[in-house]
Order: C-alpha cells, then sequence, then structure tokens
C-alpha cells in the first residue's frame, strides 16, 4: 500500500513541476507545452505490459511535447520570422561554423523562436547566438555592404524576406541581391526530439532524421516576415491541470499519512 501511495505522490509533483514549466514559459517565444503521460498499472495481467511494476499505482512515460501552432503576431522587426505551418528553423553553434563543421547533422539545434538579427558579419543569428541555416545547409548571411562594378562600397538600405524565406538585400544605387532561402526542417516524429533548452532541439534516435527543405515546399510552412510565434500554452488550461495536480498530490499526501498512522497501529 505505502509503495503505491508514493508512487502516486511522485507522479502528481512531477505533474505539477510540468505545468509549473509550462506557466512559467507562457510568454517565450516560440515555446512548446509538453504534457504528462501515465500507465495505470491497476489490474494489469504479468505479461500484457512489458517493463511495468505490478502494483506501483502509476507509471511515468516521460513528458511528451506538443508542436502545434501558437498565435503569430506582429513584432515590427523584418528579421523576426515566425513559421505558419510545419518546420523548425535549423541553427547551429558559430563556433562549430566556424570550424566548418557545421554540416555535421549532430551539431544542429531547431527552434521555431524565429528571433533574429545580424551580427557584425552579417551572419543571420539567434538571441542566444547561433547561426541560422539556409536550404542549402550553408549559413544565411547578409553581406552589410557589396562593391559595384567600378569597386564603390555600397551599403545595405534594405532587406525584404518572402513568404518561401527568400532573402533579397538592397543597396544604395539601387541594387538588388538574391541571398538564398532559409532552410525548414522537418520530422518523422517531432514530438521525439531532445529539448536541450532556450527553444531549441536536437534529434533523438525517436525523432529520426533531420528533412530539409524550402518554405512552402513539400508540406513545409510559409514564412511571415515581421512576425513572431507565440507559445501554445492556454494558460486557462493550463491552471486547471495544475489544480487538478495539486490536489491529487494533497489526497495521496493524507493517505500516506493515514497508511503510516494504521501501520504504526498494528506493529503496536
Amino acid at each position: 500500500m505505502i509503495p503505491t501511495i508514493r508512487n502516486g505522490i511522485q507522479m502528481a509533483s512531477q505533474d505539477i513541476a510540468l505545468i509549473s514549466n509550462n506557466l512559467a514559459n507562457a510568454g517565450t517565444t516560440g515555446f512548446k507545452r509538453s504534457r504528462s503521460e501515465f500507465h495505470d498499472t491497476y489490474g494489469k495481467g504479468m505479461n500484457s505490459m512489458p517493463n511495468i511494476d505490478i502494483g506501483h499505482g502509476a507509471r511515468s512515460d516521460g513528458p511528451r511535447r506538443s508542436f502545434t501552432q501558437g498565435q503569430i503576431k506582429p513584432s515590427g522587426s523584418e528579421l523576426d520570422l515566425a513559421v505558419s505551418g510545419v518546420g523548425m528553423f535549423g541553427t547551429v553553434r558559430l563556433e562549430d561554423a566556424d570550424q566548418n563543421t557545421f554540416g555535421v547533422a549532430d551539431q544542429f539545434s531547431f527552434t521555431r523562436d524565429g528571433s533574429f538579427r545580424l551580427d557584425e558579419e552579417g551572419r543571420v543569428v539567434t538571441t542566444d547566438g547561433r547561426a541560422v541555416i539556409r536550404e542549402d545547409g550553408e549559413l544565411m548571411v547578409v553581406p552589410l555592404e557589396r562593391l559595384d562594378e567600378n569597386g564603390d562600397r555600397q551599403l545595405l538600405t534594405a532587406l525584404n524576406i518572402g513568404d518561401d524565406g527568400g532573402f533579397e538585400a538592397t543597396y544604395a544605387g539601387g541594387a538588388v541581391v538574391d541571398l538564398g532561402n532559409v532552410g525548414l526542417f522537418n520530422f518523422a516524429n517531432i514530438g521525439a526530439l531532445t529539448a536541450i533548452g532556450n527553444g531549441h532541439f536536437t534529434v533523438s534516435a525517436e525523432s529520426g532524421p533531420a528533412q530539409i527543405g524550402r518554405p512552402r515546399d513539400n508540406n513545409f510552412g510559409r514564412i511571415l516576415s515581421g512576425n513572431l510565434e507565440t507559445a501554445n500554452v492556454n494558460v486557462t488550461n493550463e491552471l486547471t491541470k495544475l489544480m487538478q495536480a495539486q490536489q491529487a498530490y494533497s489526497a495521496s499526501s493524507r493517505l500516506l499519512q493515514s497508511a503510516v498512522d494504521v501501520t504504526k497501529k498494528l506493529i503496536g
């Protein structure tokens, strides 16, 4: 009895921690909520579910990430990009890119947070300094200046990003340069990606390898420049689930205390 009750307390505690994390990140751009999944082990036969401890009440199957679409909100910055539909941005650490190892799959991380900016070398980078990947696997770079046919310097004056992820830079004198398209990535089992913090994920054995493509092609979503995707967290729903988890924790705690008191009386 007592091990079963303790198991219930542990499951409720895990659920509370997960829901609290969802609520704490409700305002984080591109955040994807997680949910708890438990297996009820009451009444299960010895061979019905492998690796389940019979009589322990419940067993956690680990948190599951939901990659449903968040709301799209205008930001006013041309380099803020939101994905409407399927796909994640691919990024790589600048130190790995400088070593020309960004073609190695395990160097990539993936995010729905399109809060991008240009660094001093014109590379498109995330808020935590990771470089953004083009559809061909190279770095997305916007030169801050160029030389015209006469060798004169022309500074960047405007940047336009289409819904296919195409970057077009305009320079002094009116020259327009096509810089390529930002890449999007998809996975056979996107919910199995491994979270590494700051809204970034890496591939896992369960997620399958990354499939790169161009926005609007092959079922990939389109890019909305000047917008950001909000977290897919419904605060009202999360608060309701939090209260339920807290009630389950409280009830299990009271039941445990009762079981301990009964045991003490029986022992004498």
